[in-house]
């Protein structure tokens, strides 16, 4: 699942996890090796049939029948718990005979009560009736147009973590496994888009048909899918498999571009796992409201955010990133599912990993470094802000650091070694569920190598090593020395359970250091196994040129490393690894008075290779003076790269003068790029303060892909602190929700007049407004000023549902209260 925000959350019911005194007594290792976080249960699912009838757009409800096949896992088993939403009124149960059975309903669960007890593995067959109602967004999704554009009435389901349970009764944990059919209901008009393969679809009274799918080969119960909405099918195919794409119909034009990738990402991922995709089929189906994706089998579901034409001279994220990302937990995810959710990353992490190797495949080295270092800065913000291992219960980081540190694990054993590995991982666990201790299994069986060591660091312990590196050249001996320190604190505190999270005081790798010198240059590997470690390379042919900490990057980690300006800017010019080349442009960005430093960024932005090269050089430049800067900076406005045009027409709005006005101005009308125009926009109002009503008019006036250049507009509207856009700002906010939060940023600013309106919009008669409004008050709205302001109009609100939002809202706004 690929989404901005991310949260875990334990589903924990009736013997759900071990006993808390057990579980305080071990670290986070020991936790998650020893499986604490795993569900007990006591009989294996093995199959539901599960049919969905009579849904209504407006109570959100439907009428459901599940058929449940399951064996017993002890004797004497007198009654079977399954999960089950308290808003599903069940009717009747019966057994495979039709006869009622006993049960009874208690929260979100049902327990069911045999004719009589099962011995060990004797198989229980019986059926629920039932009527769901459904709290909106939680296990089923309802949308309706609302009045708005490009939102056709539809249904969706949305599984992870634990929410299936709200709509048809199973066992709701990633750890027992079942095959299911779905049979689906609903009007002509509707399609039905599940998982498997197309059973039937039949035709019945009233317009109503009848779509029956199969899934035939076992997976998690959280990835049945099920959306019902006006939609048209693309269809494709990889090896006979079919690949098929369903869109509305206004989007079909813009489909074919954007998912005809899917194939060849299929035959990379097959290639590279060594397993050819698994299932019968492959959907991506776009639908309203979405979060990003999520990798249902063989059914993923996508937002409906289709790039035009022109969107993609700035590389779409949903190509470059989210396609990949949902289709690689077909293996890592779907195929091998984590046994709990503390073993998460093992779906997130290989998720996340798998494009980079995509893209590295098809486009080269440099494409996998350019996504892979887009990785290290987001796992460094994350990071930032609290630090946790990557195998833990509701771990912060199991994206970009799972990505990080199978990438770093790559490089320590090699494509071959790697590849075994995971391959070994996938049969071992084929169709069934895994602990990140089974693969580091995997990899000792498949190479020979026990990783303990590596799990241990990067798995259940926190952090990265920091490095400090100072060096001496003894001329006469001909020897570097680099004193190198491991400066990382273990900063981690203990929660109320007494788990912490530890930092390793030492990180042990093994890397390399490349010295370049006039006549060639050397490298030298050497294993990091201390926290202070002095590093000698004698026999040097000549006083270095250039060193390199970490030759190819090999190492997840941050590097103070202090060099001649001469040294930097030989390595830009000649080492590979875009990292590298990163950490030198940040490196010669800080030295804005070194005309040495200029000159080699100047080198960068106008001659380097590769896009990202060049881009980051062209940002830097924008440190320097404008007698360095404007010229390389105008060069790189001729780039074309529309990532190296936005970061040239941006730092040109740090530059300023005249000449940058005129080219910012330039660069809005002319440029082909949405991403470059928006920038364009704020260079403008950076560059000449007295252009930002212009330029706010011009971008709220511009349509472009996601509207990034009116949300760049609108960004100028919050930064400037301009009231005189309300009239617009309150025509705009039924179409996107931005706008609200410019309200609460001119509130935040002292606007008694923003603040009144949004606290109007909490009645707005559009539900979707509302609920814009209050995540305004929640994410934008300084929590005094929102508490304030919401606390007296909590109980006079028009509709109860902003009433009971409201008040969960101050709820978490007390918890910002001082003291609290």
């Amino acid at each position: 699942m690929r989404s901005v925000v991310r949260a875990v959350l334990l589903c924990a019911s009736v013997a759900s996890v071990a006993p808390l005194s057990l579980a305080v007594a071990q670290s986070n290792e020991e936790r998650v090796a020893n499986d604490v976080y795993a569900r007990t249960h006591d009989y294996d699912l093995v199959h539901q049939r599960i049919e969905v009838r009579s849904f209504d757009w407006d109570s959100t409800s439907f009428d459901g029948r599940v058929t449940t096949a399951l064996v017993a896992l002890r004797p004497a088993l007198d009654s079977v718990i399954l999960d089950a939403g308290k808003l599903l009124q069940i009717a009747r149960v019966a057994d495979a005979r039709g006869a009622t059975l006993r049960f009874a309903a208690h929260g979100d669960t049902l327990v069911i009560y045999p004719a009589q007890p099962l011995a060990f593995r004797d198989t229980l067959r019986f059926t629920i009736e039932y009527h769901a109602r459904i709290e909106n967004g939680r296990g089923l999704t309802f949308i309706t147009p609302e009045g708005r554009a490009h939102r056709p009435q539809q249904i969706w389901s949305q599984g992870e973590d634990h929410d299936n349970h709200l709509w048809f009764p199973t066992y709701d944990f990633p750890n027992d496994k079942m095959t299911w059919e779905l049979l689906a209901t609903v009007p002509a008009e509707y399609a039905v888009v599940s998982n498997g393969r197309l059973v039937s679809d039949r035709s019945g009274p009233g317009g109503l048909h009848t779509v029956a799918w199969r899934q035939d080969q076992p997976s998690a119960t959280y990835l049945v899918s099920l959306i019902v909405a006006p939609l048209v099918r693309l269809s494709d195919a990889w090896r006979r498999i079919p690949v098929d794409y369903y869109v509305y119909r206004s989007d079909s034009a813009r489909a074919g571009r954007l998912f005809r990738v899917t194939p060849d990402m299929i035959d990379v991922y097959s290639r590279l796992t060594g397993l050819s995709y698994p299932w019968a089929k492959y959907a991506q189906t776009t639908v309203a409201d979405f979060f990003g994706g999520m990798e249902n089998v063989s059914a993923t579901t996508l937002v409906d955010w289709l790039p035009d034409d022109r969107a993609y001279l700035d590389r779409p994220w949903y190509q470059w990133i989210l396609i990949p990302h949902e289709l690689s937990h077909q293996w890592f995810g779907d195929y091998v599912t984590t046994e709990d959710w503390a073993n998460f990353w093992l779906n997130e992490g290989f998720a996340e990993f798998m494009p980079g190797q995509y893209w590295g495949a098809k486009l080269g080295p440099h494409a996998a470094d350019d996504y892979y270092l887009d990785e290290y800065r987001q796992y460094l913000q994350i990071d930032a802000r609290r630090r946790m291992p990557l195998a833990a219960l509701a771990s912060n980081n199991i994206y970009p650091k799972g990505a990080l540190v199978l990438r770093m694990l790559l490089r320590y054993l090699g494509p071959e070694r790697f590849w075994a590995g995971i391959r070994r991982y996938l049969s071992d666990n084929a169709f069934g569920s895994a602990t990140t201790d089974d693969l580091r299994e995997a990899f000792l069986r498949a190479t020979g190598e026990n990783l303990a060591w590596f799990w241990d660091e990067w798995m259940y312990k926190a952090g990265h090593p920091r490095f400090t590196v100072t060096t001496t050249y003894d001329s006469l001996a001909r020897k570097l020395t680099l004193a190198v320190k491991q400066t990382q604190v273990d900063s981690g505190q203990a929660d109320s359970a007494g788990l912490r999270y530890e930092t390793p005081s030492v990180f042990r790798m093994p890397l390399a250091i490349r010295v370049g010198t006039a006549s060639g240059d050397v490298i030298r590997r050497v294993a990091l196994d201390a926290r202070d470690q002095m590093i000698e390379i004698p026999g040097l042919p000549g006083a270095p040129t250039m060193v390199v900490f970490d030759d190819g990057n090999a190492v997840l980690k941050e590097l103070t490393f202090e060099q001649p300006t001469a040294w930097l800017a030989t390595e830009l010019r000649r080492d590979a690894d875009l990292w590298n080349r990163q950490w030198v442009i940040e490196q010669l960005g800080k030295r804005a008075g070194d005309t040495a430093a200029a000159a080699a960024l100047t080198w960068a932005a106008t001659s380097a290779d590769y896009l990202l090269t060049r881009a980051g050089a062209a940002e830097a430049l924008g440190q320097f003076p404008a007698g360095l800067a404007q010229a390389p900076l105008e060069a790189a406005l001729r780039d074309t790269s529309a990532q190296v045009r936005r970061a040239a027409v941006s730092s040109l709005g740090e530059v300023a003068g005249q000449r940058a006005v005129e080219l910012a101005r330039a660069t809005f009308r002319d440029d082909s790029s949405y991403e470059v125009r928006a920038a364009a926009l704020l260079a403008l109002v950076s560059a000449d303060s007295t252009a930002a009503r212009q330029a706010i008019s011009w971008g709220l006036e511009t349509p472009s892909y996601q509207d990034v250049i009116r949300d760049a507009a609108l960004r100028m509207v919050a930064q400037t602190g301009d009231t005189t856009w309300f009239a617009q700002l309150e025509a705009m906010a039924g179409a996107e929700r931005l706008p609200l939060h410019v309200l609460g940023a001119l509130a935040n600013r002292g606007s008694a007049t923003a603040l009144h309106l949004l606290v109007a919009h909490l009645d707005d008669n559009r539900r979707y407004v509302r609920r814009w409004a209050l995540e305004a008050f929640r994410f934008t709205v300084h929590p005094d000023l929102a508490r304030e302001a919401l606390t007296p109009v909590a109980d006079r609100l028009k509709y109860a549902e902003t009433r009971r939002a409201v008040a969960d809202a101050l709820e978490q706004l007390k918890k910002h209260e001082p003291g609290s």
